[in-house]
């Protein structure tokens, strides 16, 4: 019975003793995991943080990216719209003119001018060699006939003034005299101006704004002596405006014509009749 318990006993003890080491075995093993899972899990931590980091830096480069892009988007659209601006008021004749720049009438028979290259001309009172001799850019092949004779009570064939390509003002003589005259000789008595709204001149102005609208022309000269009303097709229509003077000497007198097409001014005629 000793033996069977002493047997029992150290088998006690052996099972102890391998239950201990197994004990501190798994311990071991048990710290070694954790420390496994430990690093592991730092390790992995670590790799998020510089994931995140490195996602944000691209998401914020990506941001400031767009950002640029936006602005550069933005600053060539007002550059194109400024480009636009420019080109529109450049072929509107005298756009957003101010009236305050203008004389108060703008019919008056008692001076009738207009100007080239800012020089004051009179109808009635300049000749046409007095603009030739000024270097008015008329015509070669219209003044090649201003030394042609003009007949007594006779208007001569308009002179151009060159304005842009294929872009022109024209001015007439008149002998009102007795007897026949050079037509250089004789003052010049009408202008006329076709505005073309796709382009732009500085030689030709007048005491008017040639951007004029009814409204203003209303305003500073008055009600018309006599209107013209047209209406055309696809919603067409013109006005012209006439302000008379009687002529002393003659049936027909001086006149200012303003001609508006669907409320644009288009035509100017200006004429001195003594």
């Amino acid at each position: 019975m000793k033996k069977r318990v002493f047997c029992t006993a150290a088998a006690l003890c052996m099972v102890v003793s391998l239950a201990a080491c197994g004990s501190d075995s798994s311990k071991e093993q048990n710290e070694a995991t954790e420390e496994v899972v430990i690093d592991t899990e730092e390790a992995l931590d670590n790799d998020t943080l510089e994931d995140d980091a490195e996602a944000e830096e691209e998401t914020e480069e990506t941001e400031d990216a767009s950002v640029d892009e936006a602005e550069e988007t933005e600053e060539e659209a007002n550059t194109e719209e400024d480009a636009d601006d420019t080109e529109s008021a450049e072929n509107t004749a005298e756009a957003g003119y101010d009236l305050a720049d203008y004389p108060a009438d703008f019919v008056n028979f008692d001076d009738m001018c207009f100007y080239v290259n800012g020089k004051k001309y009179t109808l009635g009172q300049v000749t046409l060699q007095d603009m030739i001799d000024d270097g008015v850019p008329f015509d070669e092949n219209d003044i090649a006939n201003a030394g042609n004779n003009l007949n007594k009570n006779y208007q001569s064939e308009g002179f151009k003034i060159d304005l842009a390509d294929y872009w022109a003002a024209q001015v007439y003589t008149f002998n009102d005299t007795d007897d026949n005259q050079v037509t250089s000789e004789c003052y010049v008595n009408e202008i006329y101006l076709p505005i073309n709204r796709d382009k732009t001149q500085n030689v030709l102005s007048f005491d008017f704004p040639l951007g004029l609208t009814l409204e203003d022309l209303e305003a500073k000269a008055g009600e018309p002596d006599d209107t013209y009303h047209y209406d055309g097709d696809n919603g067409y229509y013109s006005d012209r405006y006439t302000y008379t003077h009687e002529s002393e000497k003659y049936m027909h007198g001086s006149s200012y014509t303003f001609e508006f097409q669907n409320g644009v001014l288009s035509y100017v005629t200006i004429e001195y009749i003594p």
